[in-house]
């Protein structure tokens, strides 16, 4: 899985980010879905270093956008999980996409989560473990 994000991509990554850490924490975060996640992805796919997306079935369900100074975590709806909107997470800030409240649950189906420092990255983590392992159609 590792094999479709090559060291040219990480290359394009690390010109992008400012700062050092940052480029520690999306090593350290793309492990860990790469890790978490693999039954669910089919594809990776990058676009110059500026986002890293993760697909299955066609359909896009994770994206870390790299911007020059943080990663913006997209969980689309596609990734089919629900969030409280009374959750709290360890992260740097987070947002839930109004336009994927559920009424029937009083959920969320989307968010944003943006990270730059690796203290927040447990958090990040507890968000993706909520990511079902399998997806359903």
């Amino acid at each position: 899985m590792k094999n479709l994000f090559g060291e040219e991509t990480w290359i394009q990554c690390s010109k992008r980010l400012k700062d050092k850490e940052v480029l520690t924490v999306l090593q350290a975060l793309f492990d860990h879905i790469v890790n978490t996640l693999a039954t669910r992805i089919d594809d990776i796919r990058t676009g110059d270093g500026r986002a890293i997306s993760f697909f299955q079935g066609g359909r896009e369900f994770l994206t870390i956008n790299i911007t020059h100074n943080n990663l913006r975590i997209y969980i689309h709806s596609s990734a089919q999980v629900l969030f409280d909107p009374a959750t709290q997470f360890r992260v740097e800030r987070f947002s839930l996409w109004k336009s994927s409240y559920q009424k029937s649950s009083g959920k969320f189906r989307a968010m944003s989560v943006w990270i730059s420092k690796a203290e927040f990255l447990e958090g990040v983590r507890e968000i993706i473990g909520l990511i079902p392992k399998n997806f359903d159609k």
